[in-house]
């Protein structure tokens, strides 16, 4: 997810300036459980492999890891920086991970292809939906992510925090439909 950040546009930053990678835009990479749409983990950064690498040994860290009997599944879209970062952080013989590249006209999109990077799966079942409506809450209930608006970070670290407590409350205190208690009768 794009966001603004600093107290400079990105057309504002000077390739030379000491501090070119704090100021102008940048992206928050998230790592979100499909199945229990819990939130694992965030990277926050310029669009490059570094902010990947970071998301892919923080989910490492929080994860249990997989075996060739239970394999992870990763899905993204098109940017192949996970690609790379998956591989450094997870082997490859214990993980499914597939790429959702859609095709835009005009702003809107008319086809999506999907395709398997490697391990087996479904390519029907490669799909970016659960992180895009992630996304559509966090732009809603965060102002610092809203478009074209008068409140933004300056700071990277305090988005960072941010973020932190967003992750907290939704994985604690927000009442989740797919996660239920089973209680017993009697």
């Amino acid at each position: 997810m794009e966001c603004g950040l600093s107290s400079k546009k990105q057309k504002n930053v000077d390739e030379g300036d000491d501090n070119a990678d704090k100021h102008g835009d940048c992206w928050i990479y998230i790592a979100k459980n499909a199945d229990t749409k819990l939130h694992l983990a965030h990277s926050i950064g310029k669009r490059v492999q570094e902010t990947a690498d970071n998301l892919m040994k923080t989910t490492r860290k929080r994860c249990r890891m997989p075996t060739d009997g239970e394999k992870a599944r990763f899905t993204s879209d098109g940017n192949d920086q996970y690609i790379s970062a998956i591989l450094k952080s997870f082997d490859r013989k214990t993980i499914d991970y597939g790429q959702i590249i859609k095709k835009r006209e005009n702003g809107r999109v008319v086809g999506k292809i999907r395709s398997v990077v490697f391990g087996e799966m479904d390519a029907v079942d490669i799909d970016t939906v659960y992180i895009e409506r992630s996304n559509l809450t966090m732009r809603l209930g965060i102002s610092r992510l809203v478009r074209k608006s008068l409140c933004f970070s300056k700071c990277k670290d305090m988005l960072d925090c941010h973020i932190d407590l967003y992750q907290c409350s939704n994985n604690l205190i927000r009442v989740n439909s797919s996660l239920t208690i089973e209680t017993k009768k009697g």
